[in-house]
């Protein structure tokens, strides 16, 4: 049960670090700002393999966190 509280917010962090770097390298390459709602909306269309890998994992890493919440709240409610 440890674990499960200390994964989640690991990897709800780390997921939304990586989000916000390879939307920071968008943004710094593009000068552009406010990518993250173009990107977010798909209205990005010349990301670099290297934004998207970032953007790719941090998602996975978020969807990661959020699975490990609900798996904690099944298992072990509060």
């Amino acid at each position: 049960m440890l674990w499960l509280k200390l994964a989640e917010p690991a990897l709800l962090l780390a997921g939304l670090l990586l989000v916000l770097i390879g939307t920071w390298r968008y943004g710094r390459r593009k000068k552009d700002w406010l990518a993250l709602p173009r990107i977010v909306f798909n209205r990005a269309k010349d990301l670099t393999l290297q934004e998207y890998r970032w953007l790719r994992y941090g998602g996975m890493l978020l969807f990661a966190g959020v699975l490990v919440r609900i798996a904690s709240l099944t298992f072990y409610p509060i």
